[in-house]
Protein backbone atom coordinates (compact mmCIF):
# COMPACT_ATOMS: atom_id res chain seq x y z
CA UNK A 1 0.00 0.00 0.00
CA UNK A 2 1.47 3.48 -0.98
CA UNK A 3 -1.14 5.48 0.73
CA UNK A 4 -3.17 6.62 3.80
CA UNK A 5 -6.45 7.33 2.90
CA UNK A 6 -8.65 9.60 5.58
CA UNK A 7 -12.16 10.30 5.73
CA UNK A 8 -12.93 12.95 8.54
CA UNK A 9 -15.83 13.09 10.03
CA UNK A 10 -17.65 16.07 12.36
CA UNK A 11 -18.42 15.09 15.97
CA UNK A 12 -16.35 12.63 18.01
CA UNK A 13 -19.62 11.31 20.69
CA UNK A 14 -21.19 8.24 20.66
CA UNK A 15 -23.64 8.16 18.33
CA UNK A 16 -21.38 9.54 15.69
CA UNK A 17 -18.96 6.86 16.54
CA UNK A 18 -21.69 4.40 16.36
CA UNK A 19 -22.43 5.43 12.50
CA UNK A 20 -18.65 5.60 11.66
CA UNK A 21 -18.13 2.16 12.96
CA UNK A 22 -21.49 0.88 10.65
CA UNK A 23 -19.69 2.65 7.81
CA UNK A 24 -16.59 0.83 8.15
CA UNK A 25 -18.46 -1.88 8.32
CA UNK A 26 -20.12 -1.28 4.84
CA UNK A 27 -16.04 -0.19 3.81
CA UNK A 28 -14.79 -3.21 4.82
CA UNK A 29 -17.63 -5.51 2.69
CA UNK A 30 -17.37 -3.53 -0.05
CA UNK A 31 -13.19 -4.25 0.02
CA UNK A 32 -13.37 -7.56 0.60
CA UNK A 33 -10.99 -9.53 -1.45
CA UNK A 34 -9.83 -6.46 -2.77
CA UNK A 35 -5.91 -5.82 -3.49
CA UNK A 36 -6.57 -1.99 -4.06
CA UNK A 37 -7.41 -0.95 -0.18
CA UNK A 38 -7.78 -1.90 3.32
CA UNK A 39 -9.55 -0.38 6.27
CA UNK A 40 -6.88 0.47 8.63
CA UNK A 41 -9.47 1.88 11.47
CA UNK A 42 -10.98 4.76 13.01
CA UNK A 43 -9.73 7.28 15.18
CA UNK A 44 -11.50 9.67 17.57
CA UNK A 45 -9.60 12.77 17.54
CA UNK A 46 -11.09 16.53 18.71
CA UNK A 47 -14.17 17.15 17.54
CA UNK A 48 -13.67 14.78 14.81
CA UNK A 49 -14.09 10.74 14.08
CA UNK A 50 -11.08 10.17 10.97
CA UNK A 51 -11.83 6.68 9.36
CA UNK A 52 -8.55 5.51 7.76
CA UNK A 53 -7.63 3.20 5.00
CA UNK A 54 -4.73 1.93 3.25
CA UNK A 55 -4.46 2.31 -0.76
CA UNK A 56 -2.23 1.14 -3.27
CA UNK A 57 -4.04 4.42 -5.21
CA UNK A 58 -6.34 6.77 -3.11
CA UNK A 59 -8.18 8.36 -5.89
CA UNK A 60 -9.02 5.24 -7.30
CA UNK A 61 -10.22 3.67 -4.32
CA UNK A 62 -12.26 6.81 -3.17
CA UNK A 63 -13.60 7.02 -6.64
CA UNK A 64 -15.03 3.03 -5.59
CA UNK A 65 -16.16 4.29 -2.21
CA UNK A 66 -17.48 7.42 -3.01
CA UNK A 67 -21.29 6.42 -3.48
CA UNK A 68 -21.03 4.24 -0.05
CA UNK A 69 -19.86 7.63 1.71
CA UNK A 70 -22.34 9.59 0.16
CA UNK A 71 -25.22 7.26 1.54
CA UNK A 72 -23.82 7.52 4.96
CA UNK A 73 -24.03 11.35 4.91
CA UNK A 74 -27.50 11.67 5.46
CA UNK A 75 -26.24 10.76 9.01
CA UNK A 76 -22.75 11.73 8.92
CA UNK A 77 -21.67 14.93 8.05
CA UNK A 78 -17.83 14.62 6.59
CA UNK A 79 -15.25 17.48 6.74
CA UNK A 80 -13.03 16.08 3.97
CA UNK A 81 -11.44 13.19 2.11
CA UNK A 82 -7.42 13.22 1.95
CA UNK A 83 -4.54 11.19 1.56
CA UNK A 84 -1.06 11.11 1.64
CA UNK A 85 2.08 8.63 0.71
CA UNK A 86 2.45 6.54 3.46
CA UNK A 87 6.13 7.82 4.39
CA UNK A 88 4.63 11.62 3.63
CA UNK A 89 3.43 14.20 6.25
CA UNK A 90 1.76 16.62 4.07
CA UNK A 91 -1.95 15.49 2.59
CA UNK A 92 -3.44 16.37 -0.46
CA UNK A 93 -7.65 17.02 -0.46
CA UNK A 94 -9.85 15.07 -2.69
CA UNK A 95 -13.07 16.04 -1.48
CA UNK A 96 -14.47 18.64 -1.39
CA UNK A 97 -12.97 20.31 -4.18
CA UNK A 98 -13.31 23.90 -2.83
CA UNK A 99 -11.65 22.43 0.53
CA UNK A 100 -9.54 25.42 2.16
CA UNK A 101 -6.65 25.24 4.13
CA UNK A 102 -4.51 22.58 5.49
CA UNK A 103 -5.63 19.58 6.42
CA UNK A 104 -5.03 17.92 9.40
CA UNK A 105 -5.51 14.83 11.71
CA UNK A 106 -7.41 15.82 14.48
Amino acid sequence: MNHQLVLQFQGDDDETLDKVIALEDRLIEALDGSTAAEVDGHEPGDGVINLVLLAKNAAKVWEKIEPIVEDASDELEINAVAFRALEGDEFTVLWPADYEGEFELA
